[in-house]
């Protein structure tokens, strides 16, 4: 039974049905991809257009890319195959297109904080001890030889934009290595009693200043505007042996200012009492020599007269040795009759 029906289909002439003059032949029937040249012809102007529009509007759209806005605060520098060309104003601005220009825009009004010595965490609660102290960072040693931890805050700007882009590969970095390293020299020739007490505005200052002129130097196209200085103290490790060296310093101090006062007061005692006796010493001097003048101007007035008259000269002497020496006794005077009769105590 199969293979009847086999040889029956192999039997079966495949030109039974062919008819040269049919239009509906195999030769003259569209095949399934056949290509049909008029229809392709209008759709290929057709599409030659929607291309031409389509580069066009691609076109303008990529010279349409160049325009740009920059906010205030801000400024962008064109870089035109990698060479700075002009700088980007607050408004509306234009740049050619990818690859030929690019735009980096900057906020060079912003005032941009660094931590040196530590570093907040803002992932604790507001209200407690949200700072991690960095012990590289903050331990220094001050001009007296002391160990001090400092924290400070650095704050800064943009410039020059030109400079900060093309000088400076990682600018915080920079920044915050700069300040660092002024803190460590100024901090270095400053002794620990300047930095623990009020003097620390001036301490900031030189800061301020020092790392400004390093920056300068790099032409980073950055200002300090505010070093401040947030903990000044020695570290925790050294702490009580710190204190008591202040309280020895102290105590030290004590002692100087109460000698000083001691010194202040018996000083000019001393000098006053030395100059009484020097003007007492004067005053006896002058005494004694006043005396003198005068003893030796009466004895010369006497001789004078001795030499006139020496008999009466002798009688007035003798008189008045006499008067001189009995002037201040007691003295009894009695009549040489009642002699016998008187008892005269010894």
């Amino acid at each position: 039974m199969l293979n009847k029906k086999y040889i029956s289909i192999l039997k079966k002439s495949p030109w039974k049905d062919f008819d040269s003059n049919k239009e509906d032949n195999i030769f003259t029937r569209p095949r399934k991809n056949q290509f049909n040249f008029d229809k392709f012809q209008f759709q290929f102007n057709f599409n030659a257009k929607t291309i031409i529009l389509a580069v066009v509007a691609m076109v303008a759209l990529w010279f349409a890319s160049g325009i740009y806005e920059i906010k205030e605060g801000e400024e962008a520098a064109v870089i035109r195959f990698g060479r700075f060309v002009r700088k980007g104003y607050p408004g509306l601005n234009y740049h050619l297109p990818a690859p030929f220009e690019k735009i980096i825009v900057e906020k060079v009004k912003q005032s941009r904080r660094i931590e040196i010595g530590y570093r907040t965490n803002s992932s604790l609660r507001s209200g407690g001890d949200n700072t991690k102290n960095i012990a590289g960072e903050s331990i220094m040693l001050t001009g007296d030889e002391n160990i001090v931890a400092l924290n400070c805050d650095v704050m800064w700007h943009i410039n020059n934009l030109e400079d900060f882009i093309f000088n400076v590969q990682r600018p915080e970095e920079t920044v915050k290595a700069t300040v660092e390293s002024a803190v460590r020299e100024v901090i270095g020739n400053t002794p620990i009693s300047w930095v623990l007490s009020d003097r620390k505005q001036e301490i900031t200052y030189k800061i301020e200043k020092l790392a400004q002129k390093i920056l300068n130097s790099y032409n980073a196209g950055v200002m300090i505007e505010k070093v401040q200085l947030l903990k000044a103290e020695p570290p925790a490790e050294v702490i009580d042996a710190y204190r008591d060296v202040q309280t020895s310093k102290a105590d030290k101090e004590k002692e100087i200012n109460q000698a000083q006062a001691y010194n202040n007061k018996i000083l000019p005692e001393a000098r006053g009492a030395a100059a009484k006796i020097i003007q007492e010493a004067e005053g006896y001097r002058e005494e004694v020599i006043s005396k003198a003048e005068g003893y030796s101007q009466r004895f010369n007035a006497i001789y004078k007269q001795y030499a006139t008259d020496r008999q009466v000269t002798r009688d007035r002497l003798y008189l008045e040795v006499v008067e001189e020496i009995l002037g201040g006794s007691n003295k009894t005077i009695i009549n040489n009759a009642l002699l016998p009769h008187m008892a005269i105590k010894p």
